[in-house]
C-alpha cells in the first residue's frame, strides 16, 4: 500500500465540487486516510512550493493557493501516486484526457482544481507538510 497527497484546491471548494472530486478519487479505489480545510498564508504557500523560488509563475501560483480554503487529503492505493497522477490528468486541462478531474473540472493550467504528489519522495514531503504525524 502506498500513500500519496491530493489538495483540492481553492476554485474547486469554491465552486462547490469537493464531494464530485472525493467520489471519483473513492470509485478509483483510493482510501481517505485523513483530510483537512487549511487557508494556505503566503508563507505557507511558498514554503509548499518552494521547488518553484525563482519562477516567473510562483508569485500568482501563491496567491492562487492563497485566494480560499484548500483541502489536503491523504490517499493511500496501491501505486497510489501513479495511479492518482493518471487521475487528475495533465497539468494543463486542455492537454488532460478525457474523464480525467482535470479535464472535468480545470479551468486552465492554473486554475486545474487538484495537485497529486508527482513522486513518492514528493508524497512523503507534502503528507509531511500537512499531516506531520502521518510519516
Amino acid at each position: 500500500m502506498e500513500r500519496t497527497l491530493l489538495i483540492l484546491k481553492p476554485d474547486t471548494v469554491e465552486r462547490k465540487l469537493v464531494g464530485k472530486i472525493l467520489a471519483m478519487v473513492e470509485a478509483d479505489g483510493f482510501r481517505l486516510v485523513r483530510l483537512s480545510m487549511e487557508r494556505l498564508t503566503s508563507d505557507r504557500a511558498r514554503s509548499f512550493y518552494a521547488e518553484h523560488e525563482g519562477k516567473p509563475f510562483l508569485k500568482d501560483l501563491v496567491d492562487y493557493m492563497t485566494s480560499g480554503p484548500c483541502i489536503p487529503v491523504l490517499l493511500e492505493a496501491d501505486s497510489a501516486v501513479t495511479q492518482l497522477r493518471k487521475l487528475l490528468g495533465a497539468t494543463n486541462p486542455m492537454n488532460a484526457d478525457p474523464g480525467t478531474i482535470r479535464k472535468l473540472y480545470g479551468i486552465d493550467i492554473q486554475t486545474n482544481s487538484v495537485h497529486g504528489s508527482d513522486s513518492p519522495t514528493s508524497a512523503t514531503r507534502e503528507i509531511g507538510f500537512f499531516f506531520p504525524d502521518e510519516v
